[in-house]
């Protein structure tokens, strides 16, 4: 008996610890989004054209080729047409769950930072009244959270962002592209959150761009770039596969070579992108990635 009770204790402790971590990120993110991010994203992801709403009397300025003339016609004035934005959109917040993800310094991961990303730009969907889905994934499908509207939903999407433990433990974003690119019928936009290091997924890339709007968001540490002097031989294992390899920190070479493969990967990385059309958007574990979407809102709007 006192062991059960001390269990549900825990758990009980586990699930005010989740709700306290739901309830601190949607305090962060929603304020960085009514301070700086909302207009910005209504101004670059449009909705699907105008539809009519109404007439007005003509005004010195107003476009002649809004005028209704059926309307202008049967009163003896001269009305025009007014127009309102169709917003509704669809929004996918594609999240890589691999072992690579739970990697991190700065006291975060990088499955942390993608989590705060996704919760600001699902509160972004909601502010603009946009529609919101889900999917996490590994080598295979974790979740998908069906697009919806509404502030709970939203909350439901982090909660499972924070929760959701992944069965599988590789990246295969080959398998979540097509994934996407399957599931979503009408065109929309897709942010793939993940560190892209899978090295053969350009294909799957190159199909869900030409259908979607694509946003990547490449999530990386710094300190993965380079390999630090550790004094000499140490077991490196890799997070996915589980492999053990004994590398000599204490050489310069190898050093060197390390750093050598990581520029390599990640102007494949960037190539890639660059050759589907993909605007894509940088952010470091430990550092502001407000700035990095800002930008990328920015150059978006000036292109439009």
């Amino acid at each position: 008996m006192i062991n059960a009770k001390l269990q549900n204790n825990s758990s009980d402790d586990a699930v005010l610890d989740v709700a306290d971590r739901v309830r601190q990120i949607e305090i962060i993110t929603r304020r960085l989004v009514n301070d700086t991010l909302a207009g910005q994203y209504h101004a670059v992801f449009k909705g699907r054209g105008m539809s009519f709403d109404s007439v007005r009397e003509y005004q010195p300025g107003d476009d002649v080729r809004t005028i209704d003339w059926n309307v202008s016609a049967r009163t003896g004035g001269v009305f025009v047409k007014q127009y309102v934005e169709e917003r509704e959109l669809t929004v996918l917040l594609a999240v890589d769950l691999s072992g690579s993800m739970g990697f991190g310094t700065k006291d975060r991961s990088k499955r942390d930072l993608a989590t705060e990303i996704a919760a600001v730009l699902a509160f972004s969907a909601l502010r603009n009244n946009d529609r919101v889905g889900l999917v996490l994934f590994s080598d295979h499908i974790e979740q998908y959270v069906p697009p919806k509207k509404g502030r709970a939903h939203v909350l439901r999407m982090i909660r499972d962002l924070l929760t959701v433990t992944p069965k599988g433990t590789r990246t295969r974003l080959d398998s979540a592209c097509d994934y996407l690119a399957r599931i979503v019928r009408k065109r929309s936009v897709v942010f793939l959150l993940s560190d892209f290091l899978q090295p053969d997924f350009e294909r799957s890339l190159g199909v869900l761009a030409r259908r979607h709007d694509l946003v990547p968001l490449a999530i990386a540490d710094r300190a993965e770039m380079t390999l630090p002097d550790l004094g000499g031989l140490v077991a490196l294992e890799d997070a996915e596969t589980g492999d053990l390899a004994w590398v000599d920190t204490g050489s310069a070479a190898v050093r060197q070579h390390y750093w050598q493969r990581q520029q390599v990967a990640r102007r494949k990385m960037e190539q890639a992108f660059r050759k589907h059309g993909c605007d894509a958007i940088d952010a470091w574990v430990g550092e502001d990635y407000l700035a990095g979407l800002v930008t990328y809102f920015r150059r978006r709007a000036a292109r439009q």
